[in-house]
């Protein structure tokens, strides 16, 4: 995408500081800002909050301080004695570990580090409050494998012990972790058997007892999240995707022993992420609910949060929840709730910026005796979407703790400087809420025209597996996306998910057997690096669902003014340490192949003849650099659509006036390149097909590299094309007289025109009418020609597409 307008941003070195806060957002509403300000300097408060914190709408704010290492995914519990203590993700440069800290006086204070010399990365830590002290959960990966470990906490400065507990599957990952009585009881996500489940294992007095699945084993199921009960038992929920719906499902532990899961929430949204908290014997649960407009699937137009307690199998919300807190175009992520020493009730949240390229804000409302307050922001200093846990020791107070960093807002200066990313986590203090008990009513979701099942239906999910047999041996069809964007990239950040919900969709919604997801180089330091590449091995079910490690080489401006084009780089190996920006140096695609000589990678041009902004920031790809092995398949649709030829069906709006560097022209030159399609951006369009042995990452990557794929326009669709024993991809000798071709297609709807180029010129055309064919067709008097090449086409009754890759035929 397009950089834009630079935009100046501090980039010096900032001190270190371990206990840090930082200005808040000056935008809140004069009354709020009042109303809180006065309450938090009756109760003293105001003593661990800069004087920058109410900076007045444009006026300075404070300078930031930034830590040592990066710091994120905070989490926060208290103990009986009411200490709160605070766990979370440190990393200096690659791989991270977990550090906890005490929480005094608004100040958090290191107690232990965890860490392994064993692993080769640790992820994102949860804990929970003990009679003193805490105990903290969090996956570590040791060859090869996510595993869940846990540790007892007391303060007392002696090295914690770390337990890992007998997890099946090669991803095991979102633990969380509750306690009461002497009983832990530890939940998290792993793909284990064929569906990813829940997984749940008792701890009592240290002794790890046996893990079991408390989920459906015929759904994937996702983001546990568990409460302890003052009578003993025990409430679970997650998020799970079941007959085309992705909902909230929970689950009772009584007397030691789980029961039969249930549905909490039934909305037409995508509902994920829940979090719960118990006052009393309520149980009370906070998610998110989102949906994508027209045929998007990863673009975010409604980011909700929802609040409701449990009452048996129904939900009850407090009142005004869509019209004070959860309204439209407020975009919200990640919820987090609980009930302060009076008994109030809070929600925090992630509150996405306007701008689209920006990030996000803490956020927190109560509910006291005069319903909803206003929104307090607790930063103007942004960050990522990651949860604000809260937590409520006994002295009354609330603590809230968020994570804040100096990721850019836009496209700046720092494009080919590798950014060492700064990230902190600030703790703020807050009085507790005058109680008030909320007024409640049955759950009611807004209106929408959101439907999975029509987005399923219409990308054609179902599509049962095909197979192909060929000379070689019998092929099987996988279809998969090798070009998506996280919140990592600048250019769509709010409206992109963060990559696990990324992969969900996927999975689930589009079931495709394999992903790639593309962030910008430039957008990436060795941190984002290495949390791009756990969540890629993290989200790898091996023979179900694959996932590579990948990124967008963004080369917008090189030796000529529109530089030498956007291309995907996808490895073989999920543990490469390096990745490339293209602005460093201004790379030539050359040199990026030259140095990863050692390294197997396929390079993918995409935007092929994109002439927007006259290609100063999406400019046309250069064919002057190719690779039939290195650079086998280019993109031939995607969400800007058709880059096939000038003039083609569906050609893309911002496609080049003149002939030159759309795909047909690359053959023209001589260029051996293969088809595939791509979303971009959350698009919901283009998809590639590829004939591969079996769904490993080495399958898929051979399979592309000789070129046996072809691209859709949304749809999974099958599409055969061969010449006798040559298929697809294929380049061979010309034979001497006819040759017969077979086209084999299966579209959802009819196809109304089957076309045969030769030379990027149709040489035959049929309109079969039918949603399955077989057609077969002769070039009785073949080009005698140096290079000959013939590809095929078909477009179904509702203007979707499928391009095969070329057969070439050579003297």
């Amino acid at each position: 995408m397009k950089p834009e307008q630079k935009s100046k941003q501090p980039r010096g070195e900032y001190p270190a500081c371990q206990d840090l806060d930082i200005p808040a957002d000056g935008g809140m509403s004069e009354w709020s800002r009042r109303s809180f300000l006065n309450i938090m300097a009756a109760t003293g408060a105001l003593t661990c909050v800069p004087s920058g914190l109410f900076a007045a709408p444009g006026g300075s704010q404070s300078a930031v301080s930034w830590p040592e290492k990066v710091e994120q995914f905070p989490a926060m519990a208290c103990d009986a004695a009411g200490t709160a203590w605070m766990a979370f993700l440190s990393r200096p440069k690659r791989r991270g570990f977990v550090r906890v800290d005490r929480v005094v006086n608004g100040r958090h204070i290191n107690c232990s580090s965890l860490d392994t010399s064993r692993a080769t990365a640790i992820g994102i830590p949860r804990l929970t409050g003990e009679a003193s002290g805490c105990t903290v959960v969090f996956p570590l990966e040791i060859k090869d494998k996510w595993q869940i470990a846990f540790a007892r906490i007391d303060g007392s400065g002696q090295k914690s012990e770390l337990q890992m507990i007998p997890c099946e599957g090669n991803a095991n990952l979102s633990p969380v972790v509750a306690s009461n009585k002497g009983t832990t009881w530890i939940l998290w996500e792993s793909n284990a058997g064929t569906h990813r489940g829940i997984y749940a294992c008792c701890v009592t007095n240290g002794n790890v007892g046996i893990p079991q699945r408390i989920t459906a084993p015929d759904a994937n199921s996702y983001n546990p999240t568990i409460v302890a009960l003052p009578d003993g038992r025990f409430f679970a929920a997650w998020d799970s995707y079941r007959e085309e719906q992705s909902n909230i499902y929970g689950v009772w532990c009584i007397d030691g022993k789980w029961q039969t899961e249930m549905s909490l929430t039934r909305d037409a949204r995508i509902e994920r992420h829940p979090h719960l908290a118990v006052r009393g014997t309520e149980v009370w649960m906070a998610w998110q609910a989102n949906s994508y407009p027209k045929i998007n699937l990863n673009a975010l137009d409604e980011q909700r949060v929802v609040v409701a307690r449990l009452d048996g199998e129904k939900l009850m919300m407090p009142t005004d929840m869509f019209e004070r807190v959860s309204i439209p175009k407020r975009h919200l992520m990640r919820p987090r709730i609980g009930f302060d020493a009076s008994g109030a009730l809070w929600l925090s949240a992630t509150l996405g910026a306007k701008k689209k390229q920006a990030g996000w804000t803490p956020v927190l409302w109560s509910y006291g005796k005069d319903g909803w307050s206003e929104i307090i922001k607790l930063s103007s200093q942004e960050g990522r979407w990651q949860p604000v846990p809260l937590a409520f020791p006994k002295s009354g107070k609330v603590v809230a703790s968020s994570q804040y960093d100096d990721l850019p807002r836009t496209w700046d200066d720092t494009l080919g400087k590798y950014r060492d990313w700064k990230s902190g986590i600030a703790v703020k203090t807050l009085p507790s809420e005058e109680p008030g008990r909320p007024t409640l009513v049955p759950l009611a979701m807004p209106a929408t025209e959101f439907s999975l099942p029509s987005k399923s239906k219409f990308c054609n999910a179902t599509f049962p597996r095909q197979t192909w047999k060929t000379h070689s041996g019998e092929l099987s069809l996988f279809f998969g996306d090798l070009h998506e964007h996280t919140d990592i990239s600048v250019c769509n950040r709010r409206f992109n998910p963060p990559g696990h919900d990324l992969y969900a969709n996927v999975r689930d919604i589009e079931q495709l057997d394999f992903c790639a997801i593309t962030d910008h180089g430039y957008n990436f330091d060795p941190q984002q690096w290495s949390l791009n590449a756990e969540q890629t091995r993290q989200n790898h079910d091996p023979q179900r669902f694959v996932t590579f490690l990948a990124q967008e080489w963004t080369s917008s401006r090189g030796p000529t003014s529109g530089g030498h084009g956007h291309r995907n780089l996808i490895f073989l190996d999920p543990y490469q340490s390096k990745f490339y920006d293209s602005f460093e140096n201004k790379q030539t695609p050359r040199q990026v192949w030259d140095d990863l000589k050692d390294t197997d990678f396929i390079f993918i041009p995409h935007q092929l003849a994109d002439g927007q902004h006259k290609g100063s920031g999406n400019p046309p790809t250069d064919w002057t650099y190719t690779d039939e092995r290195l650079q086998p398949v280019a993109e031939i649709f995607q969400g800007r659509q058709s880059y096939e030829y000038l003039g083609c069906p569906r050609q893309a709006p911002h496609g080049e006036p003149v002939k030159g560097n759309y795909l047909q022209d690359a053959w023209a030159k001589g260029i051996v390149i293969g088809v595939i399609a791509s979303p971009d951006h959350g698009g919901g369009t283009g998809k590639a097909g590829v004939w591969a042995q079996d769904l490993t990452r080495e399958s898929i990557f051979e399979a592309i590299r000789a070129r046996h794929t072809f691209g859709t326009s949304h749809p999974k669709m099958g599409l055969q094309f061969s010449a006798g024993n040559a298929i697809m991809g294929d380049k061979v000798k010309r034979p001497n007289g006819p040759i017969k071709f077979l086209v084999k297609a299966v579209a959802p709807d009819a196809i109304k025109e089957v076309v045969i180029f030769r030379n990027n010129k149709i040489v035959h055309r049929a309109a079969p009418g039918k949603a399955e064919i077989e057609l077969a067709w002769t070039d009785q008097a073949p080009l005698d020609e140096k290079h000959v090449w013939y590809y095929t086409r078909i477009q179904t009754n509702d203007e979707e597409l499928a391009w095969s890759s070329p057969i070439w035929f050579v003297a």
